[in-house]
């Protein structure tokens, strides 16, 4: 940004622009900026956006047929988790039954430039929460009645040569002001609107992250990060959890 910045100053305050008609002026300028681009391969955007709506496991049960062996879920402090550990994890919260009427309200997809196998594209979520949440070992929180209204966050969906998803990552939060979520997307941001989770909770917290490691050890059902063993090999990341955060 700042490099077109600096490119269309120096265009302006030439000398030869300097004297120019405001025709030749507006030439010049949009000579300098480069066309919008495309969002990509359609087909590949409809299978990203019929993923998120039908079967990634938040918004409506999984369609685990969707899922690569390869699979890896990676948000801003969950993850890496592996294709069985995510889906136990969606299965344990529920969310689609602690929110029944959630809807992602998905914009913008496009594919990635520099990944033609990946799908960018942002979410704000809505629904009200009316069933309890799951924490696992039987437990779980009840229905808070209380309306989300997400801020507006970064999903990813990745996908390998077969058309199934290889990697989705999200939770990436582009404006912590917008919503009611406490600045925070994703699972993180439904928890705190359901009471679960104070509005003020960072995931930075080393409590949180003290958690996390407690519960590894423990091997709790709803694990937020797979054991190093079990991440598929093409993961090289090596933050686990909210480590780094």
């Amino acid at each position: 940004m700042l490099g077109l910045f600096a490119s269309l100053t120096a265009v302006v305050l030439s000398p030869s622009i300097r004297h120019a008609t405001v025709p030749q002026r507006a030439a010049v300028v949009a000579a300098a900026v480069p066309p919008l681009p495309t969002a990509g391969d359609e087909a590949l955007l409809e299978r990203a956006n019929e993923f998120l709506h039908s079967g990634s496991g938040f918004y409506t049960p999984p369609r685990e047929e969707l899922f690569s062996d390869e699979f890896i879920f990676r948000g801003p402090a969950i993850g890496p988790l592996n294709r069985a550990d995510y889906l136990q994890i969606l299965g344990t919260f529920g969310i689609y039954t602690a929110f029944p009427d959630i809807k992602p309200n998905a914009f913008g997809f496009t594919v990635d430039p520099e990944d033609p196998s990946r799908v960018w594209f942002l979410v704000r979520n809505s629904g009200t929460n009316t069933g309890p949440l799951g924490l696992g070992l039987g437990l779980s929180w009840p229905a808070s009645g209380n309306a989300v209204e997400g801020a507006p966050e970064t999903f990813s969906i990745k996908f390998d040569a077969d058309g199934r998803v290889k990697l989705l990552t999200v939770g990436y939060v582009a404006d912590r002001f917008e919503g009611n979520t406490g600045g925070s997307g994703a699972a993180l941001g439904l928890m705190k609107v359901a009471g679960l989770v104070p509005l003020g909770f960072s995931a930075s917290n080393p409590l949180f992250q003290l958690a996390q490691k407690f519960g590894d050890a423990v091997n709790y059902p709803a694990r937020t990060m797979s054991r190093p063993e079990d991440v598929p090999r093409w993961w090289t990341a090596e933050e686990r959890g909210a480590e780094g955060c």
